[in-house]
Formats: C-alpha cells, sequence, structure tokens
C-alpha cells in the first residue's frame, strides 16, 4: 500500500511539474494556431475558464478600416479584465484571406513581441510581468498589407486572442479573450492618358474603375495639362468612393456619372 500511495505521490508531483514546464514554455512563446482563425483557441492549454467570460475583452488599435497595398500600420492589442487581479499578459494574432490564406507580414519593435516559430503569426514573447492591474497593451506592432493584393485579398479578416494570467506558474485560472477585425483594400484608380474612359491605355496600370464600384475606394482624375478625360460610359459609385478632379484638370461628362449607387 506504501508503495502504491509513493507512486501515487510522485505521478502528482511529475503532473504537476510538467503543468508548470508546459506553463513556462508557454510564457516564453505561445503555440502557433491558436488565435481562433481555425477555431482553435489558447483555452486548449488555459483552462478553468470559458472563453470571453464576461468583464474582459481584447481588441485592437491602429489598423485600418480600409488598406492601401504595400502600406505598413502600427497597432496594439489591448487586453482588458473585470477586475485588477491579473499579472501576466499574452497574445497571438494573424491576418487571413477570403481563402483562408495568412496574408501581409508582421513584425514588431516591441522586445516582448515577435513571429512564432516558423509561422507568419505574430505574438508575445516572454509574456509581460506586471503587478495585479485590469488591463495591459502590447505597443509597437506593426502589419504591412501585401504589395500585390489580388482578388482574395480585397477583404482580410484578423483573428486574434489573449492572455490574462494570474502569474501562479500553471496554465489554470487564466483567462483567454478572442475577436475579429475585418478590413478591406482600398483601390486607387488615377485616370493619366487623355481622351475616353474606357481606354485602359488612360489609366494607371491599365486599371479602369470597374462599372459598378461600392467598395471603399478613390477615382482620381488628373490627365496631362493638354488633355482631357472623357467619360463616354456609365460609371455608377457608391458612398465609400472618393471622386477627385484634381485642379486645373479637365473633365467631360457623355456618358452618365451615377452617384451613392446602392
Amino acid at each position: 500500500m506504501k508503495r502504491y500511495l509513493k507512486t501515487s505521490i510522485a505521478i502528482v508531483m511529475l503532473l504537476t511539474l510538467l503543468s508548470s514546464f508546459s506553463a513556462l514554455m508557454r510564457s516564453s512563446q505561445p503555440p502557433a494556431g491558436k488565435t481562433g482563425a481555425t477555431g482553435a483557441y489558447c483555452t486548449e492549454c488555459h483552462s478553468g475558464n470559458a472563453l470571453n467570460a464576461p468583464g474582459g475583452n481584447v481588441s485592437v488599435t491602429g489598423l485600418p478600416e480600409n488598406y492601401t497595398a504595400g502600406t505598413s500600420y502600427s497597432f496594439g492589442v489591448n487586453i482588458t479584465h473585470g477586475v485588477a487581479d491579473r499579472r501576466r499578459w499574452g497574445f497571438e494574432i494573424t491576418a487571413i484571406n477570403s481563402n483562408g490564406q495568412e496574408v501581409g507580414t508582421f513584425s514588431s519593435t516591441n522586445p516582448n513581441a515577435a513571429i512564432i516559430g516558423a509561422s507568419k503569426e505574430l505574438g508575445h514573447l516572454n509574456a509581460v510581468i506586471t503587478p495585479s492591474q485590469q488591463s495591459f497593451t502590447y505597443n509597437n506592432l506593426t502589419w504591412t498589407a501585401p504589395v500585390n493584393p489580388g482578388v482574395a485579398d480585397e477583404t482580410v479578416t484578423f483573428y486574434f486572442s489573449s492572455i490574462a494570467a494570474n502569474g501562479n506558474g500553471s496554465s489554470s485560472g487564466d483567462f483567454v479573450y478572442a475577436a475579429t477585425k475585418v478590413i478591406t483594400r482600398s483601390v486607387i484608380y488615377t485616370f493619366t492618358g487623355n481622351g475616353n474612359w474606357d481606354d485602359p491605355a488612360n489609366w494607371s496600370n491599365n486599371a479602369v474603375p470597374p462599372a459598378i464600384l461600392n467598395t471603399a475606394s478613390s477615382i482620381v482624375i488628373d490627365p496631362p495639362a493638354d488633355g482631357e478625360c472623357v467619360l463616354n460610359v456609365v460609371q455608377r459609385v457608391g458612398s465609400k468612393v472618393n471622386f477627385i478632379v484634381n485642379d486645373g484638370k479637365k473633365f467631360r461628362i457623355l456618358g452618365d456619372l451615377i452617384i451613392n449607387n446602392p
């Protein structure tokens, strides 16, 4: 009986040691794939509380509603808990296009944030320890939009998950908060030629605006000094489109320009 008792105690101690070691490893850097993008969250390891328990949340600030190709955006991950009793904080984030692919690149000048292993996700590096408090923000994080976005990149969804931990050295008693943010691509169509609207050669990169344009975009009319832009077709633009005729430029309408088309 004593031998069985000693064995049971040894097993419990081993499991406790392994749990503490696992928690230590995750506090150094989280495992990839726990942002919620594939349905997996940090709750698979941090037990005891339901995902997004009342009183807390996670959000991002600095990411635009509409992005421009190749542009870098500095952002922060804000973690808030219902009670000022949290002592360690972690996060991870990914950006996914409509085809389920990771898009853009993350980077950071924050010493407590880095790319997670061989993945493209950004997460904590040596999770920050604080006195007992209610919230914490990871700043100086950056997402750079794809330089040549494809059709699937018109909409990008950011999935992010966070940990508000009690700092007891194990994965128990911690709170996990997760959320998403959706942004869309902002396209600039620039008329730089002389003549008809529907001639691709008159547009920068041969990119003629679609006949019905409702996404957050801009149309810029900028023909040469001795030229003009002739709208010879029907063009419909929604309320999210900026229509700009640069100073001193000629814009003639032979077709129809319909604004705020639903």
